[in-house]
């Protein structure tokens, strides 16, 4: 299982980097002011919408165990896909700013899932069901990840380069403050590439945990009919070389 896992790991590791680019979360692209949304992106947004929807049906079809494990796991994979659809629905509403504020959060259930889903040993899941409480560091959570998925350092790396920034747009930091302004009035500036690779990445960190579930469950194809959605939108989809590849 872990050398299918592994295989399935690098090549969706391809299509995370290449949905931050050279990071979302680091880069101060151009910025302008949002005074509607262009087709470009709303076509964007609803091929990542298509795509965590073609999950459900897949996930339906299976029968799972009822241990604690399963169901947290199971729990956080409900939780993960209501906030990717909410990130949607509040960027449609052009309200860009709540939207990225959810991103910290999907992020961090979704290194939670992972570990629960394998690292996590027994008693560490009891305590977290019972006291709601996981001791691991969360740096020390990604590099368990790194070493049960066979990810290198991805998980590591992916955690250094973003984690103060997704902390400063989910608690209102400066890098929520300083996009509440174009010039000298109040109002939303966030730039279509900033909102097309944060979706995209949601999206993909979502599916990523979905499909590792899948596969340590057995289930191979129905992983890589998920593995197959994360080229559907994106870079991939709109014809863009990945970052690194």
């Amino acid at each position: 299982m872990l050398v299918s896992m592994r295989r399935f790991t690098l090549k969706a590791v391809v299509i995370v980097v290449a949905a931050f680019g050279a990071g979302y979360v680091i880069r101060r692209l151009s910025r302008r002011s949002k005074t509607g949304m262009t087709e470009t992106l709303k076509g964007h947004l609803i091929r990542c919408e298509k795509a965590m929807q073609s999950t459900k049906p897949i996930l339906r079809k299976h029968g799972f165990p009822t241990d604690n494990r399963t169901l947290t796991v199971i729990g956080f994979i409900s939780w993960l896909v209501e906030h990717q659809e909410s990130i949607l629905l509040l960027v449609m509403h052009e309200k860009p700013g709540s939207a990225s504020a959810l991103f910290r959060p999907v992020v961090e259930g979704a290194y939670r899932a992972l570990w629960i889903n394998v690292p996590a040993t027994d008693a560490e899941v009891t305590k977290f069901n019972d006291k709601d409480k996981i001791d691991l560091e969360f740096g020390d959570m990604a590099t368990a990840l790194d070493n049960a998925y066979g990810t290198g350092d991805f998980f590591q790396d992916f955690k250094t380069r973003a984690w103060k920034h997704l902390n400063s747009y989910t608690h209102g930091g400066m890098q929520q403050i300083g996009r509440r302004f174009v010039k000298n009035e109040v109002a939303n500036n966030y730039s279509d590439e900033e909102i097309y690779e944060m979706t995209t990445s949601v999206t993909t960190i979502v599916l990523l945990t979905i499909s590792f579930f899948l596969k340590r469950h057995g289930h191979a194809d129905s992983g890589d009919r998920i593995q197959a959605l994360l080229e559907t939108y994106g870079p991939r989809a709109d014809g863009k070389k990945p970052a690194k590849e």
